[in-house]
């Protein structure tokens, strides 16, 4: 890792929960405003006294929360910008285990819950991959997988790293993988499947849980639905990606990490260009149809 990245690291990562705290803890503004309509209807006497003195301390705790908020996005972006550029230290390889600069003070537990919460909106003090741990220790490659250890710490690295760029807004490979999955939709429905499943699955089985989880999208295109997912599948096991987002085993079929990290980013990014569409009043006959059933069951 980078000189200093560890300390540098510990210090944001308690800071991100120090704010987090403050600004976990309300300003009490309705208070402050309940407080200011009674001092402007002219209320004298010693109420008023203790009115105005509650009234200046309610008002120095939104400006600090206000602060805090402040202060708790730049802190943020602080983390994702490190770990944009997050690398391990290749000498103290070992095996299947990269265990992080013994030169500098450990990286905290609180560091990896920060970055979890940032990424997954939940602190966790590790990431579980398929292929790897990433914790706090260090990263530990899960060798059943048939990979080298050296290109599964690629992997993971780039997966963090892009994964923060994401985040800042910066130009990153799940971004374009998301465009590429959302110009398959049926596509977009096998990897679902696979994630929700959460295990490989073979072409029958993809086919029976979309029938079931897609039926009246499928009453509407029966004659074209089971090849497209076939098609679907075809697509997304093909050259055009840079990392796969499922990878085929025997005539089976299984999300990878990576596939998950795009599908986590992509789904949210197509519900909320979904609920800016509806918000907006875009008429129905500028949607598919699969996307006007959806809104319907909501």
């Amino acid at each position: 890792m980078v000189e200093k990245f560890n300390e540098k690291a510990n210090a944001l990562a308690h800071e991100y929960w120090r704010l987090q705290e403050i600004t976990a803890e309300g300003a009490g503004g309705n208070r402050l405003e309940e407080i200011e309509k009674l001092l402007e209807k002219g209320i004298g006497g010693k109420l008023k006294d203790q009115l105005e003195v509650e009234a200046k301390r309610l008002r120095k705790e939104v400006d600090d929360i206000s602060g805090a908020f402040m202060k708790l996005g730049e802190i943020e972006k602080e983390i994702l910008e490190m770990t944009a550029e997050l690398a391990p230290n290749l000498d103290l390889f070992e095996d299947d285990f990269f265990p992080y600069d013994s030169e500098h003070e450990p990286i905290s537990e609180e560091f990896f819950s920060a970055l979890t919460n940032l990424f997954f909106g939940a602190p966790s003090p590790s990431i579980q991959f398929k292929v790897a741990t990433f914790s706090k220790d260090g990263i530990k490659v899960d060798l059943a997988y048939g990979r080298s250890s050296l290109e599964v710490l690629g992997y993971v690295i780039m997966m963090i790293q892009e994964t923060a760029k994401q985040m800042l807004g910066m130009e990153n490979t799940i971004d374009k993988c998301c465009e590429l999955l959302k110009q398959n939709e049926y596509a977009f429905i096998v990897l679902g499947t696979l994630l929700k499943e959460g295990r490989r699955l073979g072409m029958k089985e993809i086919r029976e849980i979309s029938h079931r989880e897609d039926k009246e999208y499928k009453e509407l295109v029966r004659d074209i639905y089971d090849k497209e997912l076939v098609n679907g599948i075809a697509y997304l096991v093909g050259d055009g990606w840079e990392y796969n987002l499922i990878k085929e085993y025997d005539d089976k079929y299984e999300a990878t990490d990576f596939g998950e990290m795009v599908w986590r980013i992509c789904n949210a990014k197509t519900s909320e260009d979904e609920g800016k569409m509806k918000r907006v009043g875009i008429s129905n006959s500028s949607l598919n149809i699969h996307n006007i059933l959806k809104f319907l069951k909501k």
